[in-house]
């Protein structure tokens, strides 16, 4: 499991595209945007530095700065944006949750279930923070509860392969073993390698079929 961690920045990417595309921003909005996607990430601070300087109180441009931070690996910096988009804006969820990802980073379990709590009491219809949700609880041994946010997570969205891999790890765990595989095949069906993990799924279930011999 801990080789998924790497694909928590899959979120970020997300949470960039729904809340700088909303923005429909020009200027140094949008030359920003297009930094991190180009991971140029020293100009996407500067250029939300620059957004910021104009306008101090436009909390999407320190989330914005906030996501390039963590991507350039500055989580302190990347926290501080965080709270300051907060701090302007109570209900901007999308940074709660980029904190409770700057929490898993720092295999800081509990924290980032508070952070992913807060992000899915205001919006949760949000399978992403189920997922990491039940990544943080996978960590800290609470399995029952790890499931229960895989769980929902595919409730909310059938297509969303990462949380039928989490699911298949917690069901191998705790020895689910036919749920395990039915996870891990739907996993294959919908990601196949896009995540890095066929190898890792392939050998994982030919752990669970000798069990079985």
């Amino acid at each position: 499991m801990g080789e998924n961690m790497k694909n928590l920045l899959y979120f970020l990417t997300f949470l960039v595209s729904i809340s700088l595309y909303a923005q429909g921003g020009e200027g140094f909005i949008k030359s920003a945007f297009n930094a991190v996607q180009a991971k140029n990430y020293p100009v996407a601070i500067e250029q939300y530095t620059k957004a910021i300087d104009n306008n101090s109180s436009y909390a999407p441009a320190y989330y914005g700065r906030g996501l390039a931070y963590f991507y350039s690996d500055n989580v302190s910096e990347a926290l501080a944006d965080f709270n300051k988009a907060i701090s302007i804006d109570k209900n901007y969820f999308e940074a709660y949750y980029a904190k409770g990802i700057c929490d898993l980073k720092g295999s800081k379990f509990n924290e980032a279930i508070a952070n992913f709590d807060k992000a899915l009491s205001i919006s949760n219809a949000f399978p992403e923070a189920l997922y990491a949700r039940a990544n943080a609880n996978y960590y800290l041994e609470n399995y029952e509860k790890a499931l229960t946010d895989y769980n929902k997570s595919i409730q909310l969205q059938p297509d969303y392969g990462l949380s039928y891999y989490g699911r298949a790890i917690t069901n191998k765990i705790l020895k689910f073993n036919d749920a395990a595989l039915k996870d891990f095949d739907k996993y294959l069906e919908l990601n196949a390698n896009r995540d890095g993990l066929e190898s890792e799924v392939a050998r994982l279930i030919k752990e669970i079929e000798m069990t079985k011999e």
